[in-house]
């Protein structure tokens, strides 16, 4: 029989230093599938670098990783969809349209 605690643990230590890309997961045969909620997805996303100087400083004065604040931010968007924007978002933004509309 199998510590479920350490099986967890070394899993959680696996998906802390690994991403896989949602090809992998998907062709994961069945007796490896993990919970959809402990799968971890990579993906792309492209901001302003005003906005990721930001995210960067944020991060570290908190000692993380951009990604796990960035992360940490989304999920929380997501669990409360009545949150304000934040207004350095809205600032890029804008920033960003107006030098496309200038080019």
């Amino acid at each position: 029989m199998t510590d479920n605690g350490a099986d967890l643990e070394a899993l959680a230590e696996f998906y802390e230093t690994h991403e896989l890309t949602e090809d992998e997961i998907m062709a994961a045969e069945p007796a490896e599938a993990l919970p959809v909620e402990s799968v971890m997805i990579t993906t792309s996303l492209r901001l302003p670098k005003p906005v990721m100087d930001e995210v960067r400083r944020r991060a570290q004065a908190r000692g993380i990783k951009p990604t796990v604040i960035m992360r940490e931010w989304i999920e929380a968007a997501v669990a409360d969809q009545e949150a304000v924007v934040p207004l350095s978002v809205i600032t890029a933004a804008v920033a960003e349209y107006q030098h496309r509309r200038a080019s």
